[in-house]
């Protein structure tokens, strides 16, 4: 429902200018206004996202405007989550609330526009309550590879600062390094176990719908690639730990964004981004 969504949007956008104010100034002050209002915004995007479900009758995944907002939800979740257990809240929130905040808005922009087929059609058959279990487990592994991205950044950053020995207000504002590779470890083995689960009840979801568990569709591979590309992270952590490890962080998410933005582009199977 729109009025959700408006403070919503309201919410977000205050949390995300006083996370950014707090992480150059170092106010608490500052930071309990981003906090409240963050927790404002949430409560009111949920309601947004319960109340178009209950109206229209179907998961709020089939329209473009609820798959972006819905990936907005998502990445407040995994930054809330972050934030409890590394207390990195400025850090993290100058990259993640400022995207939230554009993707509701993006939302409200994009409001009507369906992405592919109609839920009639989707909802059908014995496994249909597949279809909101694999989306939702997929877009929480998207969210949590974001997370992984903002860590590796802010690794990358770090580290070259301390190789050219030239150490600016943003360094001394961020986590330390080894807590930086710790939320992108812990991560990239949240995401990429989510994106195994996803795959697998999508695979048996496709399955029953078509009889067919792969269509050579553009989210299919790169869903597949970026799984891969994952899989070789998380296995090789250990010797790849530190900058391997966040470059790789950095590329995986660019196959995420190719999973969520590009296959829309390009069309194919899937109804939703």
């Amino acid at each position: 429902m729109k009025p959700f969504l408006y403070a919503a949007l309201a919410g977000y956008l205050v949390a995300a200018i006083h996370t950014i104010l707090a992480f150059v100034n170092k106010r608490r002050a500052v930071e309990r206004v981003s906090v409240l209002a963050l927790a404002f915004g949430f409560a009111t995007h949920t309601a947004a996202i319960a109340t178009d479900w209950i109206t229209d009758g179907h998961y709020p995944l089939f329209h473009l405007h609820e798959t972006i907002s819905f990936l907005a939800w998502t990445l407040v979740i995994a930054y809330g989550l972050a934030v409890y257990r590394y207390r990195a809240q400025q850090a993290l929130g100058v990259f993640t609330l400022p995207l939230v905040t554009g993707l509701v808005l993006l939302s409200h922009v994009m409001r009507g526009t369906a992405v592919g087929a109609p839920p009639e059609r989707v909802l059908s058959g014995d496994a249909a309550w597949l279809f909101p279990v694999h989306t939702t487990l997929l877009f929480f592994a998207y969210a949590s590879f974001f997370v992984a991205f903002a860590a590796s950044v802010m690794y990358l950053w770090q580290e070259r600062e301390l190789k050219l020995k030239t150490f600016s207000a943003i360094f001394h504002r961020l986590p330390s390094l080894t807590t930086v590779d710790d939320i992108g470890t812990t991560a990239a083995g949240a995401g990429f176990t989510l994106l195994s689960l996803g795959i697998v009840t999508g695979i048996a979801w496709s399955s029953s719908r078509t009889g067919r568990a792969w269509h050579n569709d553009p989210i299919e591979i790169f869903a597949l690639l970026t799984w891969v590309l994952y899989l070789a992270l998380i296995h090789y952590r250990a010797q790849w730990r530190g900058r391997k490890a966040a470059w790789l962080g950095v590329a995986g998410f660019g196959l995420v964004l190719c999973t969520f933005l590009g296959a829309i582009l390009m069309g194919g199977y899937h109804v939703f981004g």
